[in-house]
């Protein structure tokens, strides 16, 4: 077998001693990268979320950074939890822009670092930003472990939230990829009722760059770690790495994404890597969340920089199988988010609805219900497959109708408008040929 048999290890943290006279950590490409589209990311979606907030002048949002680090990096650059706040500020400045009672975004954080010196670090950087005043009201620290903490952060959002934990967004940029096991996840999801959602970072080039044959019964115990332990087939995991020359991004992607989605039971996901332009490893960035909304803005966040983001596997429907007679370099080198792997994606989901729809759900179903279903299988947002289904509407290959079951003539989808199979006319005598009814034209732009 002609992988490494290296014992497997997970990235050391930086040591934070020597703060106070000026010694900080590098802020790496993939970090960099990283803090841009968790920024990116929660500043769109608190728009999304906020749009249509009437009547409350306060609207609280809860944020845990549940590695919170020391906030600072050389040459000051900001760390996530400046970064989180700031996004909390500008996603409030849009949306009150044009709004004649303006809404006031209230951050509730928790910011979890279990070395002393860095919290130390992370209080002091607050201090000189000016967040000092929220200290000990709105914003926590915490010197713990993110597990420890846990326990307190789930009563207090329900205090606040007796219906559960809306609003409420875990950010969890772990240093190796075991300390967020499946299981916690699962619990704090449960315990607040379906109505959270993570962000979850992952060190995995550890993972596949150690992982052979030899190595294999080493990796049992980490998977038990994980929380994964009866969702994912290591021998099925191995077998594919072996059928990619070694190769293990899409294996990781695709089994332990799926892993991860099926143990803690949250219905949307997204599995993709961040990666820095100095070495090949990487970090993968797992997205899990109860409100397709919230996965379509994550997959927006990975479209808006073409250069941040990867991801190894099919474009079209099911982007986390393996097909062996596809394009081995959509397994080998992935592909990055840009214009013309969006254009190609396009194309392909287009042929792929056509059949689904066809095969599937010929009698038609609610658009929301469509999204719903298949959007976890796609790397595409809300508008991509918006794009997707008037493309296949122009071509006759669909119907789109509003609830009332009249033709759409606006570009805009809403949730109930029904996407069925194209119906046709059969004229007697004409030997069963197949008359398209007549398209309607649109009269807006979306």
């Amino acid at each position: 077998m002609p992988f490494p048999m290296t014992p497997i290890a997970e990235s050391k943290p930086f040591i934070w001693k020597g703060w106070e006279v000026g010694t900080l950590p590098p802020l790496g490409d993939h970090s960099e990268k990283k803090l841009e589209l968790i920024r990116e990311y929660l500043v769109l979606y608190l728009q999304i979320l906020l749009a249509n907030a009437h009547g409350k002048p306060l609207q609280e949002v809860t944020l845990i950074d549940g590695f919170a680090g020391g906030g600072v990096y050389q040459e000051q650059r900001k760390g996530s939890p400046l970064v989180i706040l700031e996004a909390v500020e500008e996603a409030m400045r849009l949306v009150n822009l044009g709004r004649e009672k303006p809404v006031t975004i209230v951050p509730i954080c928790y910011f979890i670092e279990e070395d002393p010196d860095a919290a130390a670090c992370l209080e002091h950087q607050l201090k000189l930003a000016g967040y000092g005043p929220r200290i000990g009201k709105t914003v926590h620290i915490r010197r713990a472990t993110f597990a420890a903490s846990v326990p307190e952060i789930i009563e207090d959002v329900r205090r606040r939230h007796p219906q559960g934990g809306n609003r409420t967004i875990f950010l969890l940029d772990q240093c190796g990829y075991t300390d967020v096991p499946a299981a916690l996840i699962k619990n704090i999801d449960i315990k607040l009722n379906g109505r959270a959602e993570f962000i979850i970072n992952f060190s995995i080039g550890w993972f596949g760059d150690f992982f052979s044959a030899a190595t294999a019964s080493n990796y049992q115990g980490m998977i038990k770690r994980m929380g994964l332990e009866g969702h994912l087939d290591v021998n099925r995991l191995l077998s594919q790495r072996v059928s990619l020359g070694g190769h293990w991004k899409h294996a990781v992607e695709s089994h332990i994404g799926r892993g991860y989605h099926s143990s803690t039971g949250i219905k949307f996901f997204s599995p993709f890597y961040i990666e820095p332009h100095d070495n090949h490893r990487g970090y993968w960035l797992l997205h899990l969340a109860q409100n397709q909304r919230a996965r379509s803005a994550m997959m927006q966040i990975h479209w808006s920089k073409a250069n941040r983001s990867k991801h190894y596997g099919p474009l079209g429907y099911d982007i986390l199988s393996y097909k062996s007679d596809l394009d081995p370099t959509l397994y080998l080198k992935g592909m990055t988010f840009d214009d013309s792997t969006r254009t190609k994606c396009r194309d392909q989901l287009a042929q792929d609805y056509a059949r689904l729809v066809r095969d599937r759900f010929q009698e038609g179903l609610p658009y929301a219900d469509l999204a719903d279903r298949t959007c976890n299988d796609t790397i595409a947002d809300n508008k991509l497959l918006g794009d997707v289904l008037w493309q296949l509407y122009g071509a006759n290959e669909i119907e789109i109708l509003s609830p009332t079951g009249k033709a759409k003539r606006a570009l805009k989808f809403n949730a109930n408008d029904i996407i069925r199979v194209k119906r046709q006319l059969i004229i007697p005598g004409m030997g069963g040929s197949a008359i398209p009814l007549q398209r309607p034209r649109r009269t807006s732009a979306r």
